[in-house]
């Protein structure tokens, strides 16, 4: 496993997972593990060669590529090789700080999305005829403005069936629009699959917090499926304030609100959806300026023929059908998408009337199984592990904590590694020495 951190001031502002896809059987084999890793000096520190804060970092899927954006307004795409990382090219991205970067899948070329506080989303493509190091071997293939004039604030990027790609982008007031390409063989001709307000639209003097994260596995876990949620049906976690929305895709391709989870007692900072469809239930963690690290469990209810508990959510079938209530035709998700902003929030998803109406909408019973305090301080970002039972976090404390289920079920500190006082020897690895107050 790999980490990477970049420190602003004394609280972590970027941080990702890459995994060798090692599996342990036992916790007492990972902390095994987890220690023989740290003693082997793993942690590495080096110069980043930004002239300014580096503000996102993004790993590839397999750990062998990572990019870096900052507020110097470029990213630098890195390559491994021999245990050391190398630029491969470092470019002006936008005409203002880069907050974010984001890999598209392996599967449809070296290809990366990035967002500025010049209110651009840019598509970048790997040229690999020019030359590294040239400036030039990222050339863009897209270049989308806010709808609504304000910066983007989070992006995710999904892929679907391996060729299949969408993009989730959410302004710092809240807008959300998910996009898909015209053609999903062309990754430069994108149209709007759906946006709105995820929530009343805050004020200019407001501090504010939106994140979005896809659920990146191949398909939903089996019980959703099951019960009659499509298999090809998005997931997408929104983090808008102080609470998330977890939205799906009916079988018509709608946006309808499977979940919420609540429990935040200020602006929340990450979201992250771990992989492992095959446990049969969704677990998605937050991480909130209070200073807490929720987790939470989604599990799908069974069908209404199969339950008599009035408090389990029904999973309603009926025939599909174009039109909704008073015979007006509903409107597809690019309908809706090409309809333009509105100040409404939730207006890009569907009434609970007619939410009713439409095939394979499955409601989720959610489950706070941990709230962990043991940052002292807001709780900046979160990573899950590629099999999703391990997490990692960073907050204000300048500390970075993995976590780990324990055989009982109760989420567990498996280590921590100060990045704000730790001592580097002359290679920069982090000194191994134990803390003194521990």
């Amino acid at each position: 496993m790999r980490l990477l951190t970049k420190q602003r001031e004394e609280n972590i502002q970027a941080i990702d997972f890459a995994a060798d896809h090692h599996q342990f059987a036992t916790e007492d084999e990972f902390v095994w593990a987890w220690t023989n890793f740290v003693k082997m000096n793993s942690f590495q520190t080096f110069d980043h060669g930004h002239e300014d804060l580096v503000l996102a970092v993004d790993f590839n899927m397999y750990g062998t590529r990572m990019a870096t954006a900052s507020s110097d307004h470029t990213i630098k795409v890195w390559d491994k090789k021999n245990d050391e990382w190398f630029v491969t090219d470092q470019w002006r991205a936008h005409d203002a700080e880069v907050v974010d970067v984001k890999w598209n899948g392996p599967h449809m070329g070296q290809v990366l999305g990035s967002i500025g506080e010049d209110g651009r989303f840019k598509l970048w493509e790997e040229d690999v005829v020019e030359a590294p190091n040239s400036g030039r071997r990222f050339k863009m293939i897209t270049s989308m403005k806010s709808e609504t004039k304000v910066p983007f604030m989070s992006l995710d990027i999904k892929n679907v069936s391996l060729v299949e790609t969408y993009i989730a982008l959410i302004t710092r007031d809240g807008y959300l629009t998910v996009h898909e390409p015209v053609d999903h063989d062309n990754l430069a001709e994108w149209q709007i699959l759906h946006q709105e307000y995820v929530c009343p639209r805050p004020s200019r003097q407001d501090e504010t917090g939106f994140r979005v994260h896809f659920h990146h596995d191949g398909l939903p876990c089996w019980p959703a499926l099951e019960a009659g949620l499509d298999r090809k049906s998005l997931g997408l976690a929104v983090a808008a304030m102080d609470v998330v929305k977890i939205l799906r895709t009916d079988k018509e391709r709608r946006f309808y609100v499977a979940a919420e989870l609540p429990g935040a007692r200020n602006i929340i900072r990450d979201v992250a959806w771990a992989k492992g469809s095959m446990r049969g239930y969704d677990v998605v963690a937050t991480g909130c300026k209070d200073g807490a690290i929720r987790i939470y469990e989604l599990y799908t209810p069974q069908a209404a023929s199969e339950t008599e508990n009035p408090a389990v959510p029904k999973i309603v079938e009926t025939p599909s059908s174009p039109r909704g209530r008073g015979g007006s035709v509903a409107r597809s998700g690019i309908g809706v998408g090409l309809a333009g902003p509105s100040s409404t929030a939730g207006a890009g998803v569907e009434s609970q009337d007619d939410e009713n109406e439409l095939p394979g909408r499955v409601k989720q019973v959610v489950k706070k199984v941990a709230e962990l305090t043991e940052h002292h301080g807001a709780v900046w970002r979160l990573s899950w592990s590629h099999q999703g039972n391990m997490l990692i976090s960073t907050g204000d404390d300048g500390a970075l904590r993995t976590w780990k289920k324990s055989l009982d079920g109760d989420w567990l500190e498996a280590s921590e590694v100060n990045l704000v006082t730790a001592n580097t020897d002359d290679n920069g690895n982090i000194d191994d020495e134990e803390d003194p107050d521990e």
